[in-house]
């Protein structure tokens, strides 16, 4: 998937990313999650065989996984996201103004709900929680603040 706007670049400390390569005006819409639906059963067995999918948790038992040829596969996480879950679909947009060179990045958390997950933070946000953590997981203030850019169906689980 090929789009004008933005570009796969190295990052210094987390792999590649995805840079904007001109401005996006706050609401605007980045990129469109791409796959096809899987079953958390399905992706153990995915796991299990070591073929690589990359997968974005969009239900309580539902993944939309890839092969980690889409723009979307490339965006990393952010504690001070500029993009978000804005309509609660898997579609992500512009949370404010993003210059050019700009790396995208969304809040891992307003996806996953999958307990026990967690991940080291490597985005040096001013307000870095330094663990990625599901959903379920993240002290109430946090899901407060997250719910307005977050995938419909974690609205549901409070």
């Amino acid at each position: 998937m090929h789009d004008p706007r933005l570009e796969i670049r190295s990052t210094p400390d987390k792999g590649r990313g995805l840079f904007a390569v001109q401005p996006i005006r706050r609401g605007e819409r980045i990129v469109d999650v791409a796959g096809w639906l899987v079953t958390g059963d399905d992706l153990k067995k995915v796991a299990e065989q070591s073929t690589r999918w990359d997968a974005l948790q969009v239900g309580p038992d539902l993944w939309l996984c890839s092969e980690g040829e889409s723009l979307d596969d490339y965006i990393n996480h952010s504690c001070d996201p500029n993009a978000g879950f804005i309509t609660g679909e898997p579609v992500l947009f512009a949370l404010r103004d993003i210059t050019a060179a700009e790396e995208i990045g969304f809040d891992y958390s307003t996806s996953l709900s999958e307990p026990g997950w967690s991940l080291r933070c490597r985005c040096n946000a001013a307000t870095c929680r330094n663990v990625i953590r599901p959903w379920g997981e993240l002290p109430g203030d946090d899901r407060t603040r997250l719910r307005p850019i977050a995938l419909r169906y974690l609205w549901e689980m409070g």
